[in-house]
């Protein structure tokens, strides 16, 4: 049945094209065809013809610009690397909870109500204490993503977050194809796109939220690109909370009691 549809293909391709030259079907190892088209477009002639079906690229062209393509071809037709993205969050609270402290006794008729010490003796008079007690916690967490070089991997930074009023602004701004979109609870994080090149790996970044039933903006007018050596660690969250106001939102949110705020670390093997 495959090699009956590659035939009507192949036969639809040579009444269609005026093209001159034979027509070439190249097979495809690494790659499926579909993806690599778009490289191919700007190699062709007015006239030419190029299609795929199965794993298979169909060109119709001259035989000097199908030399080009053939070469073009047999530099992306290779196989991709697996890379391990290593992610270290650490996440710090700080603030201040206020105490309450009421002690003593009051008396209505024979009746008395009041508040007993340890020893059970009820205290007489009453006493109010105020205070205040600030408190710090730190929170660490590791883990790992594996992902075909360019292809995306999601990292998760903040879970269960409200989709309050300043999200709404930032939406809006940015991801204007969503601008109808409310989302109740959204989780935040951003996907990253890593890319070999040389003896370093290129990191395509963008910030993005998510509802939990599934919908998804990515923020992709706010990607950026920077360089990393493969086994070290990059402060990926110093890099985007100087970048926009989406990722300084992701990474840093103002309770009424305090303040936290994530570290996020990245590595790519």
């Amino acid at each position: 049945m495959k090699w009956l549809l590659l035939l009507a293909i192949v036969m639809g391709v040579c009444s269609a094209a005026r093209a001159d030259g034979p027509l070439k079907i190249i097979p495809l190892h690494h790659r499926f065809a579909q993806d690599v088209l778009p490289s191919l477009q700007p190699l062709l002639g007015e006239d030419d013809v190029v299609s795929a079906v199965a794993n298979n690229v169909l060109v119709r062209t001259s035989s000097d610009r199908l030399e080009t393509i053939e070469r073009a071809i047999a530099m992306l037709d290779v196989e991709r690397k697996t890379l391990r993205i290593s992610i270290s969050r650490h996440r710090m609270s700080e603030g201040a909870a206020s105490e309450l402290g009421v002690s003593g006794s009051m008396r209505r008729g024979n009746v008395v109500v009041g508040t007993s010490d340890y020893h059970g003796r009820v205290a007489r008079g009453a006493e109010v204490e105020l205070g205040q007690r600030d408190f710090s916690t730190t929170e660490r967490a590791s883990e790992f993503v594996s992902v075909l070089e360019d292809e995306r991997a999601v990292i998760s930074v903040g879970q269960s977050v409200p989709f309050s009023e300043i999200w709404a602004v930032l939406t809006q701004r940015y991801a204007r194809i969503q601008q109808t979109v409310q989302f109740q609870e959204i989780t935040t994080g951003f996907a990253v796109r890593p890319r070999p090149i040389g003896d370093e790996i290129e990191l395509e970044i963008a910030p993005r939220v998510a509802s939990l039933s599934g919908g998804v903006i990515d923020f992709e007018a706010l990607a950026t690109t920077v360089r990393v050596h493969p086994g070290l660690w990059v402060d990926l969250g110093g890099t985007m909370q100087s970048h926009d106001d989406v990722s300084r939102q992701i990474f840093s949110t103002r309770a009424s009691n305090g303040y936290d705020s994530t570290q996020l670390w990245v590595k790519v093997d």
